[in-house]
C-alpha cells in the first residue's frame, strides 16, 4: 500500500499545498504518523501530483452536446434540449457534460482581415469549408499547401 493510501486509510484528508501537502485534521496526527509523513514526503507529493493530473485529464475529456456538430437543438437559440443526429447516448440536454465516442467539435470560422497583397493559401476546415489563410512567408505557404491538399 502506498504512503498516501496509508495516511488516507488512517482517516486523514491529504491535499497538495504548493510544493508541499496539507493534512487535516493535523491535530490528530500521532508522533509516529508525523515521522512517517516526513520519511515519505516526496512519495506522497508525487502521488498527489499524479492524482491531480489524472483528475484534470478526466475533466478535460468531458464534452457537451452543444459543442458537437451532431447535436440538433429543439430551440432557435441553440441551447437547451435537443437530440443527437448520429444516435449518441446523450443529447437530451445541450449543456450536459459527458464522455462521447461520437463527438465532433463545432469549428467556428472567425472573420479576419487579410493584409492587402499578402501571400494567401486556400485551406480547409475540419468540416471541409474552404477558407483563405494568410501565410507568414513563402515557407509557411508551402507548409500550408502540403497539409491542405
Amino acid at each position: 500500500m502506498s504512503a498516501l493510501m496509508k495516511i488516507k486509510n488512517a482517516g486523514f484528508d491529504v491535499s497538495l499545498n504548493g510544493d508541499n501537502f496539507r493534512i487535516t485534521p493535523a491535530s490528530f496526527l500521532s508522533t509516529r504518523q508525523r515521522e512517517f509523513l516526513k520519511l515519505h514526503k516526496a512519495e506522497i507529493i508525487n502521488e498527489l501530483q499524479a492524482e491531480t493530473i489524472a483528475i484534470q485529464t478526466e475533466v478535460d475529456n468531458f464534452v457537451s452536446c452543444a459543442d458537437c456538430l451532431h447535436f440538433k437543438c429543439n430551440n432557435s437559440h441553440g441551447k437547451g434540449g435537443g437530440y443527437c443526429l448520429v444516435g449518441g447516448d446523450y443529447g437530451l440536454w445541450s449543456e450536459t457534460q459527458h464522455h462521447c465516442t461520437k463527438f465532433d467539435a463545432r469549428v467556428e470560422i472567425q472573420d479576419y482581415v487579410i493584409k492587402e497583397g499578402a501571400l494567401t493559401v486556400n485551406c480547409y476546415t475540419p468540416n471541409w469549408q474552404s477558407i483563405e489563410v494568410e501565410a507568414g512567408d513563402p515557407e509557411h505557404a508551402l507548409w500550408l499547401e502540403r497539409v491542405n491538399p
